[in-house]
């Protein structure tokens, strides 16, 4: 399993027509949402430049930048992020719990990278289960097929699956750059979720860019802005297969000339959230304003 380079990703995604740019770091500021940009990878905690910041607005045309900066303040912590550094990483040192459920994933499927023309076949169970069971309503073939197809694209995604009796049953989406990883997604069928698959998912990706690779770093991700989003069994199961929750403060960057309307917005949003409850860029842009709005 080869990587590319940041700059190798920067080039494949300007080529697929994603607005982006390249930061002053070992970094790229992205068009993340039709409103937002954010800084890749997220786990880059350094604080950009207000001269490089004014660029980003002009340069990608958008209303909202997200990154993350360090927070040795517990009271300026607003987010999480999960990374997973263990070059010695061993199931071992898990809970017996996690060591269980690992070998019951590991003992009834087989875990293996796959090419996503599989998964545009035969994934959508998974990815549909998934998006149901965390309240949104954007788990239909249409999102599917238009997410995998462009995420395809680019060398640097790659699927990791987890299969029964030849049929896929769970898998993530994950970008492989440089000496890191980042989990993109992570979906599991209803049906098989007791046969353990994301745990014997993270043990194989843990152990094989970690131990076997020498990657640096495996991130899965930033805790979610969605407004009235449950993610304490996410949170916890993170935790439990061997990621690190780390504190930080994520930054939120209004346009000056949309900031002084944030109040209105505000109320717009909530208002559009409860005639759609269920709509994935409502309750996130929903969620990122009551943060913005805290005192």
């Amino acid at each position: 399993m080869d990587s590319i380079s940041l700059n190798e990703y920067y080039t494949n995604l300007k080529s697929s027509g994603i607005p982006i740019i390249k930061g002053e770091g070992n970094y790229l500021w992205i068009k993340h949402e039709p409103f937002s940009v954010i800084r890749f990878p997220e786990f880059i905690t350094s604080v950009p430049l207000e001269s490089e910041i004014k660029s980003v607005f002009k340069e990608l045309n958008c209303l909202l930048i997200s990154f993350c900066n360090p927070s040795k303040d517990a009271q300026k912590a607003n987010a999480i992020i999960y990374n997973c550094c263990d070059k010695n990483y061993n199931q071992k040192n898990l809970s017996k719990n996690v060591i269980r459920d690992i070998r019951i994933g590991t003992k009834n499927l087989s875990i293996s990278f796959i090419d996503w023309q599989e998964i545009l076949e035969f994934g959508f169970k998974a990815f549909q289960d998934t998006r149901i069971r965390v309240g949104l309503s954007d788990g239909n073939k249409n999102n599917f097929d238009t997410r995998f197809q462009n995420f395809a694209k680019n060398d640097g995604h790659k699927a990791l699956a987890a299969k029964l009796n030849g049929e896929i049953v769970a898998f993530m989406s994950l970008i492989v750059v440089d000496n890191f990883v980042v989990i993109q997604g992570s979906f599991s069928t209803d049906e098989h979720r007791r046969l353990c698959p994301n745990n014997a998912l993270s043990d194989f990706l843990l152990n094989y860019f970690l131990k076997e690779r020498n990657y640096n770093i495996i991130s899965y991700g930033l805790s979610s802005v969605q407004e009235d989003a449950s993610l304490e069994g996410l949170h916890n199961y993170k935790i439990r297969v061997g990621f690190e929750p780390i504190n930080i403060q994520r930054v939120f960057l209004l346009h000056p000339y949309v900031a002084p309307f944030q109040g209105i917005i505000n109320k717009f949003l909530k208002t559009l959230l409860l005639v759609f409850p269920k709509h994935r860029v409502i309750r996130k842009a929903s969620g990122l304003f009551q943060l913005l709005n805290k005192p």
